[in-house]
């Protein structure tokens, strides 16, 4: 019997960022009251002996895999994290359920103002496409002309479509409970968990998979990477007229991770754990948010 829960993306409340912080600093060891309220509240200095202990108590005290020790540090619980992780990694692959997700943009940095101007997400489990959704996104802001050449997306084409944060709950829907993945998983990830967040107030988490870093590590023969030489080389559907554009590239990007995953089964790559060992070089690692992004993708780039 699978566990209730299995790899993918969830939402998070905002108000996760500091127990998210306090287990990331437990991580590393114990530490005392002081120290994880300022890491908890993102200070600079310590906060006073007898503050921080009322408040690492009131939301540290429930949590089950919290704990304060005689010396009066608090330590976290692993064994119940180590079990879920073990669970977690048994999981065969058919049996989880993939996002594979493609966004056009007005530009590359969500963080100084660009938006997305389109977004397709197509899902796949059982070695099947099971679904595709589409849409143009109006970015509220100029499209660069240099952009609108590249994907063939202008001004006209967006200014009555729906804003983001009107997509927004059907772009959650569709990636809650999926592994989330895209080619060069970085910057899809990096404008959707920032598009969510400003629509919502929520944050994205869970696990990724990059198809540029599968492909170096499956097809190394490779001379490129990029979506077009991989998916020539899995005889991936991507006609000239629809690069460039979410759905297309992300069919293109569907049919490239059944292709990746088949490869990986020939080589006993079966399960969520033995995949993503092999797809970070070490244990299965999740998006951790609001910091950056794991550094098994965070150089995945589109290129060579």
């Amino acid at each position: 019997m699978l566990p209730e829960r299995l790899p993918g993306l969830r939402v998070a409340p905002l108000t996760e960022g500091p127990l998210r912080a306090a287990r990331e600093r437990l991580a590393r060891g114990p530490a005392d009251a002081r120290e994880l309220a300022r890491v908890m509240l993102g200070l600079h200095a310590d906060p006073p002996h007898g503050v921080a202990e009322r408040l690492v108590r009131r939301e540290l005290g429930p949590l089950a895999d919290m704990r304060q020790g005689p010396d009066g540090r608090w330590r976290l619980e692993r064994r119940e994290a180590e079990r879920m992780e073990a669970t977690l990694a048994t999981l065969p692959l058919d049996a989880l359920r993939y996002a594979v997700v493609d966004v056009e943009t007005t530009g590359g940095r969500p963080e100084t103002g660009d938006r997305v101007t389109e977004i397709a997400i197509v899902t796949v489990q059982g070695g099947c496409i099971t679904g595709e959704w589409s849409t143009l996104v109006n970015p509220q802001r100029r499209i660069p002309p240099m952009i609108s050449a590249i994907t063939r997306i202008t001004d006209d084409m967006v200014r009555t479509q729906p804003r983001f944060a009107e997509v927004a709950p059907e772009v959650v829907r569709r990636l809650e409970g999926h592994v989330f993945v895209a080619h060069n998983a970085s910057f899809d990830w990096r404008f959707v968990r920032h598009e969510v967040r400003r629509a919502t107030g929520h944050e994205l988490e869970g696990e990724s998979l990059c198809t540029v870093r599968l492909a170096r590590k499956l097809v190394p023969e490779l001379p490129r990477r990029n979506l077009d030489s991989v998916a020539r080389h899995y005889a991936a559907d991507l006609p000239p007229d629809v690069r460039h554009r979410a759905g297309g590239d992300a069919r293109a990007t569907a049919q490239v991770l059944l292709g990746l995953l088949r490869d990986a089964a020939r080589r006993d790559i079966t399960t969520w754990g033995a995949l993503a060992a092999f797809h970070h070089g070490g244990t299965a690692r999740r998006r951790r948010t609001p910091s950056a992004l794991p550094r098994a993708v965070r150089d995945a780039g589109d290129a060579p």
